[in-house]
């Protein structure tokens, strides 16, 4: 028997805060459709677009569907858990927005604030204008506006990343800059005043650059709160809502459950090496996570949890800012994270809200999710949505870049067409 057909309805034993496990038509969900899925999956794996995967599905507080797959390491064959642990990378970065929120509440700062007046290093920033290949040096000009708070939440800012930079690429390189894997011998105040000295892409506001934005979010919640950034996360965030599996390091006794990354190589999958590690993710890509946090911790990227913790957090933004009697935000900022507050075009339908992509016009929008609804992702194939017109959350881990797969597409769509 396929280990994907265990029975869901087993005891969990994850934190006090957990979500209601339910079957599938009490969450609100037809079983049989909901089968599609185990089914594509399967197929994903043994067409070797992904190694393995988690899935979670939660409607109106209750899991309705929660399985894993395929191998959490393919050369031990040791099988995906549903408790297993992912780099869930750049879906770090609504984590770090709403802990950044807090301290937006909390009257610390407003969203036309000048990053200069909490971050100096910011106060002066110069603008890439080119790239002088013979000199290697870059040609800039002054920032014509401040870098503002808003700026940050929207990547509109103009931080780069170097590692996804193309013009200049060699300059941005060169300045050392951590944007991933943290190897310790920097702390975030070092990085994040290193990442000042390199251009913005833009002049900040002009446009939208995916960058380094939640990253200098941690170091801001440094400077305002006084505590190491990974600290804040943990007491403000991940122990108030019960996320025992989540953190930017990860105790000894639970490094087992971190599950193997890989790639695509002719069609095939193979471990994600040292050679991609060179040309893709430098730094100390494998262990990370071992590392002293409270040192330098990356908001943009450096969190490791599980599909559980991560669909808690999730539930905690449909519950509009709050968890089991835990208040993590007011309902007024909940709802300003999906407000389309920077537009991806007149005839697009979603825009950007703080650090998500938002649904925002029905018409010509040819997917079943509801205007509202606010989607993410990840470096390495990890992923969710919530809906809160439906009042339902989807999150899908696996661990490979890149992939060519479709899985996480065709796991949105069966699960909308799985609801009662």
């Amino acid at each position: 028997m396929p280990k994907f057909t265990l029975l869901l309805l087993i005891f969990i034993p994850f934190s006090a805060n957990a979500l209601d496990l339910a079957e599938p038509e009490v969450a609100g969900f037809i079983p049989n459709r909901l089968d599609r899925i185990d089914s594509m999956i399967q197929e994903c794996i043994d067409q070797q677009e992904v190694p393995g995967a988690v899935a979670i599905l939660v409607k109106n507080g209750r899991i309705g569907y929660f399985k894993s797959f395929g191998s959490a390491d393919i050369d031990s064959q040791k099988p995906m858990d549903k408790a297993a642990m992912f780099r869930i990378a750049s879906m770090s970065k609504l984590i770090t927005t709403v802990a950044a929120l807090q301290l937006y509440e909390q009257g610390h700062y407003h969203m036309e604030t000048p990053l200069g007046s909490i971050l100096p290093e910011f106060d002066q920033p110069e603008v890439f204008v080119s790239w002088d290949e013979e000199k290697q040096t870059f040609q800039t000009e002054p920032a014509r506006k401040k870098i503002r708070m808003k700026h940050l939440f929207t990547h509109t800012s103009g931080i780069v990343y170097p590692i996804f930079t193309d013009k200049g690429r060699a300059g941005y390189m060169e300045a050392r800059i951590t944007d991933a894997f943290p190897d310790g011998r920097i702390d975030l105040a070092e990085n994040i005043r290193r990442l000042a000295g390199v251009p913005l892409a833009h002049q900040p506001g002009d446009s939208y650059t995916y960058g380094m934005n939640m990253d200098v979010l941690g170091r801001v919640i440094e400077v305002i709160d006084g505590r190491p950034f990974a600290r804040y996360m943990r007491e403000e965030i991940f122990q108030p809502l019960g996320m025992i599996d989540t953190g930017f390091s990860i105790s000894e006794d639970k490094q087992d459950r971190i599950v193997s990354v890989y790639t695509t190589r002719n069609g095939k999958i193979q471990p994600f090496d040292e050679q991609v590690i060179a040309e893709q993710a430098p730094n100390n890509f494998k262990e990370w996570w071992k590392l002293d946090a409270d040192k330098i911790a990356l908001g943009g990227a450096g969190i490791i949890s599980t599909t559980y913790d991560y669909a808690l957090f999730l539930q905690m933004l449909v519950n509009k800012g709050q968890l089991n009697g835990k208040r993590i935000l007011g309902r007024k900022t909940v709802a300003l994270i999906s407000r389309a507050v920077y537009g991806h075009g007149s005839e697009s339908t979603t825009a950007i809200g703080l650090s998500v992509s938002v649904v925002t016009n029905e018409q010509g929008h040819y997917q079943p999710d509801s205007v509202g609804t606010f989607v993410g992702g990840g470096y390495f194939y990890t992923s969710f949505w919530v809906d809160p017109k439906e009042q339902m959350i989807g999150v899908l881990m696996s661990q490979i870049n890149p992939s060519n797969s479709q899985m996480g597409g065709k796991f949105k769509i069966m699960a909308y067409s799985a609801l009662k």
